[in-house]
């Protein structure tokens, strides 16, 4: 089994998400795994075109109540936003994103998977520690938009949701202060889910063994 890694990547996350991550990795390195130190370049460029995508998506799909006056107060302020944010970009945009998409494609499926014969790119699940959130008297209960916040913790989703690809999110620990979940994420080329589900099992299997611990 071979494990692709881009290690500048990988260690963007918090620093306990990234040393229960690589307890992992280790472990599947000792059950007899290839460790591949890749590279996946324009990486930000694909993150940046994932984001518009969706928004763009969005943005569409809600046009009619945002536009509506006698719907779009049903709208909360953060989707109010989000939607016009969608609508904001242009045919251009959205196309340029497009060739970036079919790069992507290229690239990983292409170069990383079938060239380098890698099995599943390994990355945490999660660009952070599970959000926290603020206390009764700094809650507003709805309306927040955070997009800084959600595009950290979704860092490592976008390549798999952008390029169409099977990922695999498996919990391999607790965090310490809180016990919430701490998870790893394994990327597969397309058609390969049953690859993703071998090493994973391994991963739950290890994981279930340090529980009863």
């Amino acid at each position: 089994t071979r494990l692709g890694i881009f290690w500048d990547y990988f260690q963007h996350t918090d620093p306990e998400v990234y040393r229960k991550c690589l307890q992992s990795v280790n472990y599947l390195k000792s059950l007899g795994a290839e460790l591949v130190n890749i590279t996946i370049p324009h990486l930000r460029e694909m993150q940046l075109s994932h984001m518009m995508t969706i928004l763009t998506e969005f943005g569409v799909k809600w046009e009619r109540p945002f536009y509506d006056p006698r719907s779009s107060h049903s709208l909360e302020a953060n989707t109010q936003l989000t939607v016009a944010l969608g609508r904001t970009i242009k045919a251009g945009e959205v196309f340029a994103s497009s060739k970036v998409r079919t790069y992507g494609i290229q690239k990983v499926c292409k170069e990383l998977f079938q060239e380098l014969r890698l099995d599943a790119i390994l990355s945490p699940a999660m660009g952070s520690k599970v959000p926290k959130l603020p206390s009764e008297q700094y809650r507003r209960g709805y309306g927040e938009i955070d997009n800084a916040k959600v595009f950290k913790f979704m860092r490592y989703v976008s390549l798999a949701n952008f390029l169409g690809l099977p990922g695999l999110a498996q919990p391999i620990g607790y965090e310490d202060e809180t016990g919430l979940p701490i998870g790893l994420q394994l990327l597969g080329d397309a058609w390969s889910e049953h690859t993703l589900i071998r090493i994973g099992r391994y991963l739950e299997e290890k994981h279930h063994e340090e529980q009863r611990l």
